[in-house]
């Protein structure tokens, strides 16, 4: 074995193995030096971030370049190139900022991700309508943002899609496969690989795969105990353990691969992985995947507050008047506050004061058991009766136009809620909960959401309702948020579901 390695490392120029080699004593194997060993490993992380770096930089210097062209068409288009080309520096640093915050340059499927795509290009066109709307007043109109938000996604995802055409075509070549070889048995190994490889991109080049001895198989290149003879002469630079290995064998493993720099992964046993969130941790000596329900991580989450506190912000200042008229109506129409306060559950089980406008009498909650037997999703989740008698005259019209709840817009600028989001729990409901049905606070909840655009209360299974809620968690993104957003326009307008 250090013969072949040697040949090999000499065929490579390494000189200094060379000198090792003669130094050896005769008539003997030539030793296993660690510094061979290191010299490997170390070429290997080269190769790697090489890969990421090339990667990273080709990307950013292509989604530059389409910026740059999406403000020239658009400027030109619109007749203001002569007053914004200076600002081509900037336009570009935010259009790539908000890519990077959406992690639109990740590795696997993100450039490949045109939500999120089209999510950082709403981002950045946000970002310069708040830069021209504070001094020194950049020339940005929002006509010509939005012009250029357009051609921009439009250029950026013909770029992407040039860019993954071409690395799909240099791997069909062969130029850029990572050698990877598989532990496991036969059925294991063909479940893994079509699980973790996408067929169109795939950028491994499968070697084959070890066996454990108990269960040995004529088409494997061998058992564990030919790992180390593998990983030499296959140049393999990957290991994938998809099968369940004793702590000895798989600490051998390891430390196998580490002296040769060869990245190792262990398979999870659990397949659909999009409805967890896999958090690695440590008890005592032992690591742990420490599993959690589907959820927002940052930067996501800082995108999503910033675009909440502007959007909340411009609505309150424009609907300042409708407010008002509101709430001398309520007064008008019968005795008690203008606002009803309730206690509701939020992000992670937390309590808040959820604020609405009072749409029935003030001991409404005093007289919700005697109609507990109307609830139209029975003892399951939550509560609401159709044709409530506790339902004031003003209090039926802003429930049907659904303006009880502007008042929420409050709770969003506080950070109790979002414009978007499964529905804040009442107190009350979480004792009917089953375990399943807390994955709805492991996000803020939203003034509209999924169920709000789905149906509302036209759909009385409180099942349908948490699989909308599960699935909207699990797919987010900003431009998922803008389309509920608008769909609840017209879910407003129309009375979908409103009582």
């Amino acid at each position: 074995m250090a013969t072949n390695l040697l040949a090999l490392e000499l065929a490579r120029g390494a000189q200094p193995i060379l000198e090792l080699a003669e130094s050896s004593v005769p008539g003997t194997a030539a030793p296993i030096d660690i510094r061979l060993r290191r010299e490997i490993a170390h070429r290997r992380l080269v190769i790697s971030l090489f890969r990421r770096s090339l990667r990273l930089a080709t990307l950013h210097l292509l989604d530059a370049g389409m910026v740059a062209t999406s403000l020239w068409v658009s400027a030109k288009s619109w007749g203001g190139w002569e007053e914004t080309h200076h600002f081509l520096p900037l336009v570009v640093a935010s259009f790539l900022l908000s890519l990077n915050a959406l992690s639109a340059y990740a590795p696997g499927a993100a450039r490949r991700d045109f939500r999120r795509l089209a999510s950082g290009v709403c981002l950045g066109g946000l970002l310069l309508l708040c830069l021209a709307a504070f001094p020194p007043h950049l020339p940005f109109a929002p006509e010509l943002v939005v012009l250029l938000a357009a051609v921009s996604f439009a250029l950026l995802s013909i770029g992407r899609k040039a860019a993954d055409l071409t690395v799909r075509q240099a791997y069909v070549r062969g130029f850029g496969l990572r050698r990877a070889l598989l532990i496991g048995g036969l059925d294991e190994v063909s479940t893994t690989l079509r699980n973790v490889r996408d067929p169109r991109t795939a950028d491994q080049y499968v070697v084959g795969h070890l066996t454990r001895a108990e269960s040995p198989d004529p088409a494997s290149l061998g058992v564990l105990d030919d790992l180390e003879r593998v990983l030499d002469e296959s140049e393999v630079q990957e290991v994938l353990v998809a099968t369940a290995l004793p702590g000895d064998e798989l600490r051998t493993v390891a430390s196998a691969c580490f002296e040769r720099g060869v990245a190792v992964y262990l398979v999870s046993s659990i397949n659909g992985g999009g409805e967890f969130h896999a958090e690695p941790t440590r008890m005592g000596d032992c690591p742990l995947l420490h599993l959690h329900p589907g959820r927002l991580e940052m930067p996501s989450l800082f995108v999503k507050r910033i675009a909440d506190v502007l959007l909340a912000g411009i609505a309150l200042v424009f609907l300042a008047p409708l407010i008002a008229l509101i709430a001398l109506a309520i007064r008008s129409d019968s005795s008690g506050p203008v606002f009803f306060r309730q206690q509701r559950v939020g992000l992670g089980g937390r309590r808040f004061t959820m604020w609405k406008f009072r749409s029935m009498a003030v001991d409404a909650e005093a007289r919700e058991k005697e109609l507990a037997h109307l609830n139209i999703y029975g003892g399951n989740g939550t509560f609401k009766v159709r044709h409530d008698p506790r339902v004031t005259r003003v209090g039926k019209w802003l429930r049907r136009t659904s303006l009880d709840e502007l008042p929420q817009l409050f709770n969003v600028i506080l950070g109790d809620m979002s414009l978007v989001g499964p529905r804040p729990a009442l107190v009350n409901d979480i004792n009917r909960y089953a375990p399943h049905h807390f994955e709805r606070l492991s996000v803020v909840p939203g003034l509209t959401g999924p169920w709000q655009v789905g149906g509302r209360n036209l759909i009385t299974d409180f099942e349908t309702v948490v699989k909308m809620e599960r699935d909207y968690i699990r797919a987010w993104s900003l431009l998922l948020d803008a389309k509920i957003i608008v769909r609840t326009v017209g879910v407003v307008v129309r009375g979908d579901g409103a009582y």
